[in-house]
Parts: structure tokens; sequence; C-alpha cells
């Protein structure tokens, strides 16, 4: 102590300085060392915490997973903005790797140009993109693979898709962790398989699903499935005995993913008999639905007057335009890209849809899909008349609409529907032994290729939003309860918002700038045609005009360089500030503390 009071207090506040910087940095060596990759998050939307699903999925790990990152040396230096969203990545990776208790390895590759590590890239999978035209090949990708021949990989992180980073990896660890196709099993009254009878080839969804899963097609009358069954998909349910409604019942409460299409007028449907329609087009599944807490009228559907196609119809012998309310083009705001399954999609149709909500206190319906608040409700029957005038259904509309839920999520605990015969059955669930994973659609003739593609091509998202779901539902609770997650590039929105006001500040001077220097260049052009005598030689009097023009025009083109450069100053020494401000507040803050603790003990010293 007698040492701090010899020195001179001038001394001693950049003594404390020196040593908090080197405090700083000590704390970070030792933290970094001692405590590994231990953290708290203290991040606003806790970026770099996982969700129970993913640590209760890594922790049961049986299948060792191999991680290769490819990441360029160069990703940071030439792409700037991918600094922190790379530093995420590569410590979610690691926590991964933790938690699986040595079942998941990482291995971080940079693939320089033209070197085999690129080469390996490139055979994984991996896309290479640039920064600008000039620069060499960059790789922010990933390539994982299990211990027989399974691979899957993220060609690239995508910034746009950082909010669904856990999911994507999780989705990845999933379905590398199971050796076997996972079992998909489908009851369908709707008819997506080929018939021959009328030469209906199988629809491309349905085609799809048996390129990636087992599927199984069950009949409606089947009261059991497959043991190593996934996803359980109900497609436009009707004249379901109970013993398959109770095998749903207890399906759906032991936890199992439940994906069901309920349709109140299905107008692609088969008829069992040939030539004949449908005995009745409406799905039904009220006896389960009334138990859940959800009401579907399927006398009711929705139509809507911003979503609604426009199609062209032969009304009263003539062929007309007009907007057919039922038929939606579902986008923007009805599609809820916080949902993974619908993040990277554009539109979704469906043609005659209902509404689903829910009828008890406690909601348990979480909405990803809905209409526009410009519509309504209206006949099933008289909406899918492929004859009738669409118009006659505007009235349905009324000024006080609301968004009707199209498709959504039963989360909760759900009760049995069979009560009443507890008794008589064996082993049987009264109340949901885990949380439902069940996903509810109003439209079953979405899943047809009609009502999403054409010989040239999708028009529509139909198929990537079955198939993500599907996926999705694979993964188990470890995916269900994932949302996506705010991003971590957290821009300087008072930078912006003056970069944006100096801009629009700017772009009036040039323009009004730049409208003298062509008024000017005019001037000049008329003085040099109109020369006297139409000659070659300009007279005296031209010459100075056109000097006067000329030196009038340099200061002009000085004065836009000088409104460019005044603009962009403040905008420069406010991040200058900032910038320094968050570099030095922690060493500032030490130095403080410091120096405040030192001066109580001079003057406790004093006394």
């Amino acid at each position: 102590m007698n040492f701090l009071n010899q020195i001179k207090p001038k001394n001693l506040v950049k003594l404390s300085i020196f040593l908090s910087i080197i405090i700083f940095f000590c704390v970070n060596i030792i933290i970094n060392n001692i405590l590994g990759y231990s953290r708290i998050d203290f991040t606003e939307n806790k970026l770099y915490s996982l969700s129970d699903g993913t640590k209760s999925l890594l922790e049961n790990l049986k299948e060792p997973i191999h991680l290769r990152l490819f990441i360029s040396s160069n990703l940071v230096k030439d792409v700037p903005q991918f600094s922190t969203y790379a530093n995420r990545v590569e410590t979610i990776l690691k926590t991964y790797s933790n938690l699986s208790s040595g079942k998941i390895t990482i291995e971080t590759i940079d693939p320089k140009p033209f070197s085999d590590a690129e080469d390996r890239a490139v055979g994984m999978g991996i896309n290479p993109f640039n920064a600008t035209e000039m620069s060499d090949s960059l790789y922010f990708g990933l390539a994982a693979t299990n211990s027989t021949n399974g691979q899957k990989n993220i060609p690239l992180f995508s910034p746009e898709r950082e909010t669904f980073l856990e999911y994507d990896l999780t989705s990845l660890i999933s379905e590398l962790s199971q050796t076997k196709k996972p079992v998909v099993s489908i009851i369908d009254n709707l008819g997506l398989s080929s018939d021959a009878r009328i030469g209906k080839p199988e629809q491309q969804i349905l085609k799809q699903m048996k390129e990636m899963f087992q599927v199984e097609m069950i009949n409606e009358s089947t009261n059991e499935l497959n043991e190593n069954t996934k996803v359980l998909m109900i497609i436009h349910p009707k004249f379901l005995s109970d013993e398959t409604l109770y095998m749903i019942d207890q399906w759906v409460l032991d936890g199992g993913a439940t994906l069901i299409f309920l349709d109140p007028y299905a107008e692609t449907e088969l008829s069992r008999q040939q030539g004949m329609p449908p005995m009745n087009p409406r799905s039904d599944l009220k006896k389960l639905l009334d138990t859940w807490g959800v009401k579907f009228d399927n006398k009711k559907a929705v139509l809507d007057s911003e979503f609604g196609f426009r199609i062209a119809r032969k009304i009263n012998g003539r062929d007309i335009q007009v907007t057919n309310y039922p038929w939606l083009n579902i986008r923007g705001d009805g599609l809820n890209r916080n949902d993974s399954s619908l993040s990277n999609l554009s539109t979704i149709v469906m043609t005659t849809a209902g509404s689903i909500e829910d009828t008890n206190k406690d909601p348990i319906l979480e909405p990803i899909i809905r209409s526009s608040n410009k519509s309504g409700l209206g006949d099933a029957q008289k909406a899918g008349n492929p004859e009738g005038d669409p118009r006659d259904l505007l009235s349905n509309i009324k000024s006080e609409n609301e968004n009707y839920v199209l498709a959504g999520w039963i989360k909760g605990d759900l009760n049995s529907s069979f009560i009443d015969n507890e008794n008589k059955r064996d082993k049987q669930i009264i109340k949901s032994k885990k949380t439902s994973n069940v996903l509810l659609i109003t439209d079953a003739d979405m899943l047809m290729d009609r009502n999403w593609l054409t010989q040239r091509g999708a028009f529509a998202n139909n198929g990537d939003f079955v198939l993500n779901v599907v996926e999705k539902m694979i993964g188990g609770n470890a995916l269900s309860d994932l949302r996506g997650k705010s991003t971590s590039w957290r821009p300087f929105e008072k930078i912006i918002a003056l970069e944006k006001v100096a801009e629009e500040k700017f772009l009036i001077e040039e323009q009004m700038l730049a409208k003298k220097l062509e008024g000017m260049e005019d001037k000049i052009r008329n003085l040099t045609q109109n020369n006297d005598k139409n000659s070659d030689v300009l007279s005296p009097e031209t010459i100075k005009a056109i000097d006067g023009f000329k030196a009038e025009m340099m200061a002009t083109r000085s004065q836009l360089r000088n409104v460019k450069f005044d603009l962009r100053r403040d905008v420069e020494l406010l991040k200058k500030w900032i910038i320094s401000l968050n570099v030095a507040i922690l060493p500032i803050m030490f130095a403080a503390a410091s120096l405040i603790i030192s001066l109580r003990r001079k003057r406790k010293n004093s006394y």
C-alpha cells in the first residue's frame, strides 16, 4: 500500500488502465482453457442455447456421426457479415459434440482453391460461392456421415436460414441416427395411388415420399400399425370404424406424430364405383376432434377475396374471368414463416378448404396457415360446384371479416375419446403420455398434382410443405418444439437510419446539381452550334461564354463531391464512436473500478 501511496494520481490512472487490460486478457485465456466450451448464454434470444429436445436426442445418441465443417479461411475477411454467424456455427457444433458423449466428432477443413480439400468439398455436395466476381470460391457448409453409408449435408450455411440453424442441425443428426428408412403409414381415402381403371398416375407427393421413406398404405379398417411407424398420415378420413379411431386415439396419446388432411368438400376424390360420384365428399373425424377441443365444420368452406384465384369459367354460356373465392393461393402473411416447415416457401394452394378453431378455454391450436382478413365462410357444396358462379359467394365475405385457421399444430395434453370403454381394453392410455405431435390441415385436395403441378413444373410449394412436415415429425420431440430463433447479425439500426437519410438527401442534391450540369452542357452545345457565320472558328464572345460555363461546371462538380463527403461524415463519425465504445467499454469499466478502489484505500490510509 505504501507503494500505491507514493504514486502520483495521474500515473495511478495509467497504471490502472494498463493493469485492467492485462486482467481482461488473462481472464479470457483462463476461461478458454479451464472452462472449455461451458458457457452462459446472455444473448437476447438465447441464440447459443439448445432446446431440451435437442439435448435429449444428443444424450441418447447410439449411432456415431462424423461432421465435416468446410469453412474457407478467407470467409470472414471477404464476407464480414458472416463473422458472427460463422462463430455461432462453430460454437454450436462443438456443443453438439460435447453433449453427445463422443458420438459426434468434428473435422474442420479449409478448402483452399485448387486443393484436394476443395475437390472433397465439391464431391460431398458443398456449394461454392464468390464474394465478388473476381474472388476465389468460398465454402461454408457441412457434410455429415454415419457408420454405414448414410450421408446428409448442409450445402451452404445461408444467413437467410440462420433462424433455423438448430432445427437444420438437429434434423440432420436425427436422420443420420436412423440406419433404416423411417416408416410412414398412410390411410388414404382420397386417391393418391395410381388407378389403372381411369389411367390416373400415382400422385407426385406420394412418389417423392416413397423415395425418401418406407411408405405403407394401410386399409381404413386397419386397427394396428407397423411397429416401426414414425408418422401416421390420415387423408380425408370418413366412415372410420371405432376400432380404427381407437388405434388413432391411442397413437396420438402416446405422442405419435400424426398428419391429418381434412376436407369439407374433396373435389378430387375418386369414387369407389366406376362412373359414379363419391357418396360423401366431406371428411369426418368428429369423435376425436371433439375430445381434443377442436372444431371443424365439414359443411363450410373458406372464401377469400384476397387469396382467391382468377380463373376462366363458363357462366350462362359465356367464358368469363372471375375470382374463384374458394380456391386459395395463400402467400405472405397467410404463411407463418416462424414454423420451420414453411420458412423458405412462398405459396400454398388449397381448394375448397375448411377451417378449424379451439373450443376449450385453454387453446391448444398453433396456427401456421391462415386466410387473409378479407375472408368468410360459405356452403362447401356450392363452393365446390365446378359449374357455379363464384360471384354468388361474395355475399358471404362480410365487412367484419377475420382470419380463418387453415392449418395448425395441436399442442397440449389430450384425453382419450374412449373413456367409456376403459375397462374393456388392456393397457389403454387415458391421457397424453407426451405432448401431442399432431398437424391438422383443412384441405386434402392440396395433395393432388392439379393443385401445385403442371407439365412445366411446380407453381406452388404444396409438395415441399408436406415433405418438410413429415421430416420434422420423424425427428420426434427433438424437432416438433423447435421454432426459428432470431439471427446473430444485429446491424446498428441508428447508423442504417442515418445512412438512409443521407442517401435520400444526397440523391436530391445530386439530381439538382446533375440537372444544373446538364443545363450548362446544353448551353455550351447551343453556343457552338449557333456560332456566327456557321464557321469552324468560334467568336471571342462565344469562347468567353463557354469558358464561363466550363468554370461553373467545375465548381458544380466540386460542390457535388463536397455534398457527398459532408453527408457521409456524420455517419462515419458515429460508426467510429460506436465501434470504439464497444471495444473499449470493458477495459474502461475495469480501469474505473480499479481507480475507485485505489483512491478509497489511499483516502482511508491518510486518516
